[in-house]
């Protein structure tokens, strides 16, 4: 993992302060989408990250030496001055969201919050049809309304060969025009008399 960073970025590893922050990348239908949990939009790499303002969490991210599938869930519960365009286009339409890659990035800073190198990424999925929860109003407070996306990494489903059941379906997925399982129902209990003189 540590080729990924460059020797600025490992000397700031090493310091006994270390400044960094997650940079999410949503490759939404309509187009990528960038943000980061900072107050202020953040251009590194030639793209801008749109603020959070802290309020983006991230959960289930870690680093895993094996091949088995996880899950991560990016959530914002709530935003001064209304939800971003792009979250409200996801809220609205599924396909702007469903089966789109999102990728988690970390990014090293400065003692001054300046970026110091490229993003290096740390996961890379495919997101998940987006839920919205809201608490209850609890006297003078307010309800907090949360947007929740799942994405499921890149071992998702592998262990399932594409179009590999024996049915008439899948068979045309594999080979159009083959008749071969297109009798399989009919087949069912039938008996057959083998040679058939």
């Amino acid at each position: 993992m540590w080729d990924y960073f460059t020797s600025d970025q490992l000397e700031l590893l090493a310091a006994s302060v270390v400044r960094c922050n997650f940079l999410v990348a949503f490759d939404f239908l309509s187009g990528a989408e960038y943000v980061w949990n900072g107050n202020t939009p953040l251009t590194v790499g030639g793209k801008t990250y749109k603020p959070m303002f802290g309020l983006g969490e991230i959960e289930g991210l870690g680093l895993s030496g094996g091949t088995t599938s996880r899950t991560v869930t990016l959530s914002l519960n709530g935003l001064p001055n209304g939800d971003p365009d792009f979250l409200a286009a996801a809220l609205t339409d599924t396909a702007e969201v469903d089966q789109r890659m999102v990728t988690i990035s970390l990014q090293l800073f400065d003692e001054d919050w300046q970026p110091i190198g490229l993003p290096v990424p740390l996961f890379r999925g495919f997101m998940q049809p987006p839920n919205v929860s809201r608490t209850e109003i609890h006297g003078v407070e307010g309800a907090v309304q949360s947007i929740v996306i799942a994405a499921e990494d890149v071992f998702f489903g592998r262990s399932r060969p594409p179009h590999g059941r024996n049915t008439d379906r899948d068979q045309q997925a594999r080979s159009p025009g083959d008749k071969f399982f297109g009798f399989v129902a009919s087949l069912v209990s039938k008996t057959l008399r083998y040679p058939d003189f």
